[in-house]
Parts: structure tokens; C-alpha cells; sequence
């Protein structure tokens, strides 16, 4: 059971982002981390993560990326990401699952701004959004929007943001992995799950960059739309019921343990 649900997840997560160039994160944090635990699924979800990237980044040319956007968020996003191992791996499996559910949430919901105000785009704003991007990214495998955000804010063109955020979160995706690494902090058995995700996620991105390419503008902005509702939705759901559900468990555990 536990395998099937992760294909699902993994699968429909990627053909999400082929036809979105986003969102993989967002959808699969919220999947997994209802079979695992997110020590174990975030360092997963950051691989796949990686992988795509790798995929989408395959037809690079220099000229698709704003050097200078990037100088900012990998600057800024590099220092953020070597905090967020660190912080994830200090919280129990409870606090960090009601971390990644509210974080899945509210980058929901900023990746719904389609036309930010023109004063988030200034370079302070960018290089604050990259320390966090970096630091929530490496932590819990999602975050990316807020980064969006800011470069959709006058960051760089509108034609350069797709291969421009793929370069900074392949940066990101590898430093927390490298990160992870060092501090001994992979789960048990981390191996055994990657190959079997990769193919999952190219059966669900190709199909998915595909699509893409044949939708019309208009139809893929309400395709987008849609989805970021849906995860936003999810999100919120799942962070409620595991407020109620955990309020409930420590009280219950506090009446076991009254004398």
C-alpha cells in the first residue's frame, strides 16, 4: 500500500509541474508525509525535485536565465539553505509535519499571485525571499513560490523566470542534499526509494511538458489556478485536522498520565 501511494503521489506530482514548471514540491510534501515521516520524505522529495529540474534544464541556453536575478537569489539562498536541514532535523516527526502542511499552504497561496505590486521586486525584497526560499526549501522540500513571486514582481522578464527559478532550485535542492550528507542525517534506507521515484517522476513529466506545449495560454492559467487552489485547500485541511488531532493526543496522553 504504502508503494502504491507513492507512485500516485510522486507521478501525478510530476506531471503537475511538466505542465506547470512547478508545484512537484507542494503536492508531493502533501502526500508523503502522510506514509512517512518527513525526515524521510523531504530529503526524497528534494532528489526528485532535483531530477526535474535536471529534465527541464536539459535544453539550456545561457540566454533563458537572468544572470543577475540569479547572482541575488543564489547568493542569498545558498546561506539559507544550509539552515534548513538543521532546523527540520531538530523538531519532532509531529512539529515537523505540521510545519511542511502550513508551509505547502501558504506557498500555495503566494503562487496564486499572479500580478505582485511592483516595489516586491527590488533586490532587498529578492535577496530576503531567497534566505527563506532557500531555508524552507532545504527544510521541508517546499517554498519555491515566494521566489516566484518576487522575480513575476519585476526580478527579471516574464520569459526568463521558468529556466531562472529551475537553475536557483537545482542550486537549492543540491545544497540541502549535500547538507543532509554531511550531517549524517539521510534516513535509513534513502537509497532503496530513489531509483524507483525517478522513474516515477519521468513517466509523470514527460506526458506532462507535453501538454504543455499544446496548451493555450489562457487554458494553462486556469489549469495553474486551479491546482494552486486545490494544494492551498489540501494544505489548510491537512493543517487543521493535525492541529485538532495532535490537541487531542496530548490531552489524552496528559489524562494516561495523571496520577
Amino acid at each position: 500500500m504504502e508503494m502504491l501511494w507513492l507512485g500516485i503521489v510522486v507521478t501525478g506530482a510530476a506531471f503537475f509541474r511538466g505542465v506547470t514548471g512547478y508545484g512537484f514540491a507542494l503536492l508531493a510534501a502533501l502526500g508523503l508525509t502522510l506514509m512517512l515521516p518527513p525526515q524521510t520524505a523531504t530529503p526524497l522529495i528534494v532528489l526528485v525535485d532535483l531530477f526535474i529540474t535536471a529534465l527541464i534544464l536539459r535544453t539550456f541556453k545561457a540566454s533563458d536565465i537572468d544572470w543577475k536575478a540569479s547572482s541575488i537569489l543564489l547568493g542569498f539562498g545558498l546561506v539559507g539553505a544550509v539552515f534548513g536541514p538543521f532546523a527540520s532535523e531538530h523538531m519532532s516527526a509531529g512539529m515537523a509535519q505540521l510545519a511542511t502542511s502550513a508551509t505547502v499552504g501558504i506557498a500555495a497561496l503566494i503562487a496564486m499571485v499572479r500580478h505582485p505590486p511592483r516595489w516586491a521586486g527590488s533586490t532587498v525584497t529578492g535577496a530576503l525571499a531567497a534566505f527563506v526560499t532557500g531555508m524552507v526549501v532545504t527544510a521541508f522540500a517546499v517554498g519555491g513560490p515566494l521566489a516566484a513571486v518576487w522575480l513575476l514582481a519585476g526580478g527579471t522578464r516574464e520569459d526568463k523566470v521558468r529556466s531562472t527559478l529551475a537553475l536557483f532550485f537545482g542550486a537549492i535542492d543540491l545544497t540541502g542534499l549535500v547538507m543532509r550528507y554531511q550531517l549524517g542525517i539521510l534516513p535509513p534506507g534513502f537509497l532503496t526509494w530513489v531509483l524507483p521515484c525517478l522513474v516515477l517522476a519521468l513517466i509523470g513529466y514527460l506526458p506532462g511538458e507535453r501538454l504543455y506545449r499544446r496548451l493555450a495560454p489562457l487554458t494553462w492559467r486556469r489549469f495553474s489556478a486551479a491546482g494552486l487552489v486545490a494544494i492551498a485547500v489540501a494544505g489548510g485541511i491537512q493543517t487543521t485536522a493535525l492541529l485538532i488531532f495532535g490537541q487531542a493526543a496530548a490531552a489524552s496522553s496528559e489524562q494516561e498520565t495523571a496520577p
